[in-house]
């Protein structure tokens, strides 16, 4: 489980991005997935790493700036 922006890993961040209206747009290549929110069609790059792992604080960084939801939001969800 996510502790604040620490300990984050690919099921965290695909459950907090559905919960916030995302949902899997489509596959790049490799190991990378777009998601999108339709409404506003906003894209967040996936790095999709094995289930067992967790993001770098500087890859979750980017997936929340490029998610343009505000970070208190993420952390608010980890605490749950």
């Amino acid at each position: 489980m996510p502790n604040g922006l620490s300990n984050w890993t690919y099921r965290d961040v695909t459950d907090f991005l559905t919960k916030n209206d995302f949902e899997f747009y489509k596959y790049v290549g490799g190991s990378h997935e777009y998601w999108i929110r339709r409404k506003d069609e906003v894209i967040v790059d996936i790095n999709k790493i094995t289930h067992s792992e967790s993001y770098r604080f500087r890859t979750l960084e980017t997936m929340i700036r490029q998610s343009k939801i505000d970070k208190k939001t993420w952390r608010k969800w980890a605490g749950q």
